[in-house]
């Protein structure tokens, strides 16, 4: 027993440690309602503007149901991190609101660690706030160069070529 007795003090310490890990990694620092916030018509558009004269702003509305939402958003968060000093991208969930808790696990599941939206409210008056080209199909997706200019937008699933492609135009202004 006297041999380990020094391995002892340590175990708090590998069990905190061992925690840390495993909840910086599950949880990458957001509560659930930082995470995915909602949002109406009216809150969109100032989240957008927020952010006028200092980033590039991507919105992509998308939904856990919709296949080519899920087949483009890994190429999104690759740009939010390509480029996370010129750009913020913006998510906004169209799931049902059943649907809440599965739109939470896939955002923890693609490692998003800033906060997204949940659209809440009708849909016609939240389309009509973001694009009035958008016929409310998904995903959709609008980009704005940092003066809060359109540069792009768009009803359909895109590889990362499109959206690298569309950032760097929105950037360089």
């Amino acid at each position: 027993m006297r041999k380990y007795k020094h391995i002892v003090p340590f175990w708090p310490f590998v069990v905190l440690l061992a925690f840390g890990f495993v909840n910086e990694s599950i949880g990458q620092g957001l509560q659930d309602e930082e995470l995915l916030k909602d949002v109406s018509a009216n809150d969109i558009q100032e989240v957008i503007s927020s952010y006028k004269g200092d980033k590039a702003v991507l919105i992509n509305v998308w939904a856990t149901w919709c296949a080519p939402c899920i087949e483009e958003f890994p190429h999104i968060v690759e740009l939010q991190q390509k480029y996370e000093d010129d750009l913020h991208v913006v998510f906004v969930s169209a799931d049902f609101p059943k649907q809440r808790e599965k739109a939470l696990e896939f955002l923890r599941a693609q490692n998003v660690d800033w906060p997204t939206y949940f659209k809440t409210g009708k849909d016609q008056p939240f389309i009509e706030a973001l694009s009035d080209d958008w016929s409310g199909a998904l995903p959709f997706t609008k980009i704005l160069n940092n003066d809060g200019a359109v540069v792009a937008s768009w009803e359909q699933g895109a590889g990362y070529e499109k959206f690298e492609r569309f950032t760097k135009k929105a950037i360089n202004n």
